[in-house]
Order: C-alpha cells, then sequence, then structure tokens
C-alpha cells in the first residue's frame, strides 16, 4: 500500500492535518497510542496529586472517553478503539461507585 508523500500534507492548515497524515501512515496506531498516553498521564496525574485510585481511574476514563468521541466522530479511531474506550470509563465508574471511602 503506497501512503501519500509528507510534501503533500498542507501544514498551513493547522495540526490537524499533520495529525491526519500521520495516522493515516500509521493505520491509526497514533491516535491509539495518544489515548493510551492521555489515559496514563490522568491517571498518574490524578492519584500522585489526590491519592486516590478509584477518583483517577473514573477521571482519565472520563477524560479519555471525550477525547475518544472527538477522535470517533473525526474518523481517527475505529469502533473497536472506540468501544475499548467506552469500557475504561464505565470501569473508572464502576470502582469509582464501588469505592467504601
Amino acid at each position: 500500500m503506497a501512503y501519500p508523500s509528507p510534501s503533500t500534507v498542507n501544514a498551513t492548515k493547522g495540526l490537524g492535518e499533520i495529525g491526519s497524515y500521520v495516522n493515516e501512515v500509521t493505520n491509526n496506531w497514533f491516535a491509539n497510542m495518544f489515548l493510551i498516553s492521555i489515559w496514563v498521564i490522568v491517571l498518574f496525574g490524578y492519584y500522585k496529586s489526590k491519592d486516590d485510585f478509584a477518583g483517577a481511574l473514573a477521571v482519565s476514563g472520563y477524560t479519555t472517553f471525550v477525547i475518544g468521541l472527538l477522535f470517533w466522530i473525526g474518523g481517527w479511531v475505529n469502533g473497536w478503539a472506540f468501544g475499548i474506550v467506552v469500557a475504561m470509563a464505565i470501569i473508572g465508574t464502576v470502582v469509582l461507585l464501588l469505592d467504601n471511602k
């Protein structure tokens, strides 16, 4: 499969064009790895600041859900990846509701 040349990207339209090109070349792995990194960064950042793992799971799940929804609407992630994002948000909510603190 031949990918378009990087010189065909019109970078004057913004980072979205560059992101679309990188996502196309990597077969959607760029967006998937971006979602995973956002989830991990928010999870550890919230956990280190508040020392509440259940809250950290919920907040990171919600944050990743919002970004994943935008990516899914924009066509950057497929249904499987968005399903995993929804599952992470649901798991975070269940853990938060079952927490006895």
